[in-house]
């Protein structure tokens, strides 16, 4: 590793979990505030959302960032440089680059769903994976973030004295620790130095190992402990995550440090501690340990036997209960009396303390099978405990399996997990110590990612997949672990040199006191062996477990309680309290007398007086059994009393323990779903304290909108009463902040008050909203007023607001583009009209010749879909007939001038044999007179030439008809004219009248004059020229006489110009509704015909009927002998009509009618 370390961001993906439940959002908008624009990072936010509200989570962050923020959906992909939420009610996984969305099956209380994603991060992600865990509640996140760190992964936490909710950071910390802690806005910048730091090329350099070295020197300087055969990639990215805290970029920088700072050489000792474990971690591996190993080694153990295990490499402890568990499991079923021990050790004084606490989240759930967690855990407000039963089996103690002597004749080593982390040297030495610690046929179990290479050398593999090994017969060899010392037992830290030592005697001292004295132990103020002389080891012996050197854990068993009583006795410096022993110690008989002497600086000197050498000359040797009787008696009484304490304390907790039980079972029930509902309910009042201050951020600036923007409006409540108003408001009512609460009706106003009132009124009860126009009475001032309901809160709040504009200048400028605007609505509608309904193929061409327009009968003729056509050039679409139709287009583009009458002779794609005879009229478009486009007219005459001497035939058939029509006619322009004012006026109502009788005649032509459809009567007056938008037709399919065909189809035509010009077709809102019946019951067989019209022009009743109506009620009443009614209503014109059926229905119509 060089000084100048590649600050590139690697070319790995990094995906960071971000784990927050309750003050989350707050925290996570301030981690975003160290996030750069180029990031490259994928980030996903887990939280715990109500499934029952819409989260506006995606909305707040967005505004907080210009990275792209989504809400998951399933199988969405991620992309670096993105953000990704979970969504209320789902838990969700990282598959293949891919977020998995499921929904949740577990009750409130036992949701862990930020656990759950973090270890498919782990799976997924593996080094390049990035756990945070911000505020929250509870411990959800422990679990996950710690498989992570196990991966080779980053753990965070926000320092728990910033997070608002210190839950999850702490439970973080105190289950497996963070790799970094801190402020959640510093992380994102701590995790890509990291990353920049530890990169492949780096691994590859030089003086990796001579950097590695000379740091892995301060650890065991400090710690004792020894790193050099670790693995060298985990040692560097552990170096990475430190000198990316510190913010050192050099490893020379680093070296400065941790030479200068003693502190961290033990955190880096705790970094490379990495304490990944859980209950029945790979429970298929546990299940075959449990299925072919266990039962073996409890049925081959002797009756009242111990069965020794060995967890080495515990952590904090879930994998030595998982095998107590095991194995009391097995014991019970078996009904063995076999006493099972499990020896757990670590070097991670920390994680043994976890360990021995017993305390674990009420995540393990999840790990541990319901019947055992009932039968050894006791719940707690945070978790659960391990029982007692649990509790006496395991014994936990700092040891090295590599450096402390191992322990003996054991039935199971587990260690798993472990070794993957060393070389392979020290791999090697592990399955010596392993080998050596196991009885005959004793069983190894390791992880499923080990393998060391010598392990089939000492052991044969049983369970391949499990990896379980058992130990091949024969004797192990001696091991080369190094001696223990009285120092070495007693130092378990740091050495330093400031510490001063108990001074002790001189060599000559020494060997005077080792050859020629009794046997003695030098025993400190605080009771631990300083010193043993050369004889009084006899009195001493090592046990299992945890090494230690107190005097109560050294001295004999047997000698436990003589030497008890010897050094209880009070006794000042330089006196002697002595007592005799007579028994066995170590298989031989031994008298002694054990004095006790005080010296001055408080510590102690046990002598061991041989009573056979010295029965006559020993110091103080009088009469003790007094004293004994004494100290005994104290002793049964102390006893007594404890026991009638204890007894009573026993009965009353019995008591009161069988009625708390299950109330504190449903309290732990209710405190988890009430834990869970309260994280929700603090994640959705993070996000409306958000929304709030959005809100009134927002209300400022509409607020300042509103006085800027120079628009009077005025806010009313339900009762009308003044709510609030612009400034400029002012200028038209003359009130002020303290007209507030007054009725709107009691102020002055410039404008109708009442008018406003009405308006105001009508609002609030159909919450519609209106617009009125209003003039000053002062200035004559033209104002626009618009009233809208107003709803403050969605609910019980209401009110109007109204807002009045001077639109006097803009009033007759939008008169003007009004009339222009319908001036030119009318030339496209009419342009429209004529192309949709007429018979001639229509088109229009640019000067390239290409088709600008058409209608559906030109691209009939041409075999062409219309689409097809636009933009399309003649030759492309008929070029068969291009070199002539072009030269005339040409001619007309030059001159100016139509050419009409020109004939074509072709054929139709769809029909190439039959040749028909067109006739084009070619007229020039004008635009501020220039000829900028050419339309063409297209006739087809070929059954015009074909048939000209039928169509003489017909005519003379229908020379007797015309006379009829034409004697309708004289007596339609005899009305109009003793009508009209004027003979334009005259003129002008004659023209309509025949136009609509023509329209009718044509029908009529049609059908050969017999009878026709009551939808073909309507249809061209109605659909035909407005649209199926705007026009409603409904009815059976009835059909009427040749006489009522001509009656129905003036008065429609009436009807139709009348709501053109004063009616619903006046507005482009306007519709219209045709509908007919034939109605059978008592008053007869009719015919009803109805023409409703809506959303035109408020109407009224006129005060005398015109031409227009009278020729409606002459022709359907007195032609027809109907009824007809006119209803005037304010939203437009009602027509009825009523005929009788008989006679009005076409010969042999066989419409049902309607009773």
């Amino acid at each position: 590793m060089s000084d100048q370390a590649d600050t590139s961001f690697g070319s790995d993906r990094i995906i960071v979990g971000i784990g927050a439940s309750a003050g989350g959002l707050e925290a996570f908008q301030m981690f975003l505030k160290g996030l750069p624009e180029d990031h490259g990072m994928v980030l996903v936010l887990v939280q715990h959302l109500d499934p029952d509200h819409v989260s506006l989570m995606p909305e707040l962050v967005a505004n907080k960032t210009k990275s792209p923020v989504h809400s998951v959906e399933d199988n969405m992909a991620v992309e670096p440089g993105h953000i990704y939420l979970i969504p209320p009610g789902y838990e969700m996984e990282l598959r293949d680059g891919h977020l998995r969305l499921e929904e949740f099956k577990s009750p409130r209380g036992l949701r862990r769903p930020i656990d759950r994603f973090f270890r498919s991060l782990a799976r997924e992600c593996g080094e390049s994976a990035v756990a945070v865990v911000l505020s929250g509640t509870g411990s959800d996140g422990a679990d996950g973030a710690r498989e992570v760190k196990g991966a080779g992964g980053l753990v965070f936490v926000q320092d728990p004295r910033q997070a608002k909710y210190d839950g999850m950071p702490q439970s973080v910390l105190d289950l497996s620790g963070a790799d970094v802690m801190s402020k959640a806005e510093e992380i994102i910048e701590v995790v890509r130095d990291y990353y920049n730091l530890r990169t492949d090329a780096q691994y590859a350099q030089s003086d990796d190992d001579e950097f590695l070295g000379r740091i892995m020197r301060h650890v065991r300087f400090r710690t004792g402990h020894d790193f050099a055969d670790y693995k060298k990639g985990t040692m560097l990215r552990r170096v990475a995550v430190r000198m990316s805290v510190l913010n050192i970029s050099s490893p020379g920088g680093y070296l400065r440090y941790i030479a200068e700072h003693k502190e961290e050489a033990d955190l880096l000792f705790r970094d490379l501690l990495i304490n990944v474990t859980s209950f029945f971690r790979d429970r298929e591996h546990f299940e075959a340990l449990n299925g072919e190993v266990i039962p073996h080694i409890v049925e081959t153990c002797e009756e009242h036997g111990e069965i020794r295990v060995w967890v080495a490499g515990c952590s904090t402890g879930e994998e030595a209960y998982s095998l107590a568990m095991l194995f009391a499991e097995e014991v019970e079923r078996t009904k063995r009396a076999s006493k099972v021990v499990v020896f757990a050790t670590d070097i991670d004084e920390a994680a043994l303390a976890k360990a021995r606490t017993g305390v674990y989240s009420d995540s393990i759930s999840e790990k541990v099978p319901a019947n055992l967690l009932e039968r050894y855990f006791r719940p707690r407000n945070d978790g659960y405990e391990v029982g007692p039963q649990l509790r006496e089996m395991v014994r936990f103690s700092r040891h090295s399996f590599v450096k402390d002597p191992p322990f003996s004749k054991l039935d199971l080593v587990a260690c798993r997990n472990v070794l993957i982390y060393f070389k392979e040297n020290l791999q090697e030495t592990a399955i010596k110590v392993f080998h050596y610690a196991l009885v005959e046929d004793g069983f190894l179990f390791i992880g499923p990612s080990e393998n060391p290479r010598t392990i089939p050398e000492r052991f044969t593999e049983v369970v391949p997949h499990a990896r379980i090994f058992r130990r091949r017969p024969g004797v192990a060899k001696a091991l080369n672990l190094g001696a223990m010392s009285a120092s070495t037992l007693s130092s378990n830290g740091p050495q330093d040199d400031t510490r001063a030592a108990p001074r002790g005697p001189s060599d000559v001292e020494r060997v005077l006191l080792d050859h020629h004295a009794p046997p003695y132990l030098h025993v400190n103020r605080n009771e631990e062996v300083v010193y043993a002389a050369e004889g009084a080891t006899r009195f001493l012996r090592v046990r299992s477990g945890k090494l230690s050197n107190a005097l109560y854990a050294m001295i004999a068993p047997e000698l436990e309680t003589t030497v008890r009583r010897v050094c209880r006795l009070e006794f000042s410096a330089g006196s002697v309290s002595e007592r005799e022993f007579e028994g066995e110690i170590n298989g031989r008989k031994e008298r002694l007398v054990i004095a006790a002497n005080r010296l001055a600086d408080g510590s102690m000197l046990l002598v061991f007086h041989d009573q056979l050498m010295t029965d006559d000359t020993r110091p103080g040797g009088g009469d003790t059994s007094q004293q004994d009787d004494a100290y005994i008696r104290e002793l049964e009484l102390e006893l007594d009393q404890a026991r009638q304490a204890v007894r009573t304390t026993v009965e009353e907790l019995e008591t009161s323990n069988e009625e708390l039980k299950s109330s504190n079972e449903e309290m732990m029930s209710m405190n988890e779903e009430l834990q869970s509902a309260n994280e929700e309910l603090t994640t959705i009042n993070d996000e409306l304290q958000e929304k709030l201050r959005e809100l009134n951020q927002a209300n400022a600036d509409l607020k300042s909108f509103t006085e800027s923007a120079r628009i009077a409006t005025v806010f009313l409540d339900d009762q009308l009463r003044l709510r609030n108003f612009t400034p400029e408001a002012e200028n038209y009512f003359g009130f002020t902040k303290v007209d507030i609460g007054r009725n709107m009706a009691d102020l002055n106003a410039r404008v109708d008050q009442a008018k406003l009132m009405e308006i105001c009124e009508a609002v609030l009860n159909d919450r519609i909203e209106r617009e009125y126009e209003f003039v000053t009475r002062d200035t004559g001032d033209f104002l626009n007023c618009n009233v809208m309901h107003y709803s403050p809160d969605g609910k019980s709040q209401r009110g109007v607001v109204f807002t009045l504009q001077d639109v006097t200048e803009l009033r007759e400028a939008l008169r003007q583009a009004t009339e222009a605007k319908r001036l030119s609505e009318e030339r496209r509608n009419e342009v429209e009209q004529i192309y949709r309904t007429s018979p001639l193929a229509m088109g229009l061409f640019d000067s390239e010749m290409r088709y600008v327009r058409l209608n559906e009968k030109l691209a009939e003729i041409n075999g062409e879909p219309l689409e097809r056509h636009i933009g399309a050039t003649l030759r492309e679409i008929i070029p068969d007939v291009a070199d002539h139709t072009e030269k005339v287009i040409e001619r007309v583009f030059e001159t100016g001038q139509p050419v009409r009458g020109e004939r074509v002779t072709g054929v139709i794609r769809s029909a190439p044999d039959d040749v028909r005879v067109w006739e084009t009229d070619w007229m020039p478009f004008l635009q501020n007179g220039k000829v900028t486009a050419v339309s063409a007219n297209v006739r087809d005459i070929t059954e015009q030439v074909e048939t000209a001497e039928s169509l003489r035939r017909v005519m003379r058939e229908l020379e007797h008809r015309v006379k009829n029509m034409l004697a309708n006619v004289g007596a339609l322009i005899n009305q109009a004219r003793r009508e009209a004012t004027a003979d334009k006026e005259v003129y002008e109502k004659l023209t309509r009248r025949i136009e609509g009788l023509a329209k009718t005649h044509t029908l009529l032509m049609s059908e050969q004059w017999s009878s026709a459809g009551l939808h073909d009567i309507v249809a061209p007056e109605t659909t035909g020229v407005y649209g199926e938008d705007r026009v409603t037709l409904s009815g059976p399919d009835l059909r009427v006489n040749s006489q009522t065909t001509l009656a129905l189809g003036m008065a429609i035509h009436e009807l139709a110009t009348n709501a053109a010009k004063y009616g619903a077709f006046s507005t482009e809102e306007g519709t219209v509704t045709v509908r007919w019946s034939r109605i059978n019951d008592a008053d007869g067989d009719r015919l009803v015909l109805e023409w409703i019209e809506r959303g035109g022009p408020e109407i009224k009743e006129p005060k005398s009927n015109g031409f227009g109506s009278q020729l409606i009620s002459s022709t359907l009443e007195g032609t027809l002998g109907g009824v007809t009614q006119m209803i005037w209503e304010p939203e437009g014109l009602t027509f009825v009509v009523e005929l009788d059926f008989s006679e009005v229905s076409a010969p042999n119509d066989t419409t049902q009618s309607l009773h």
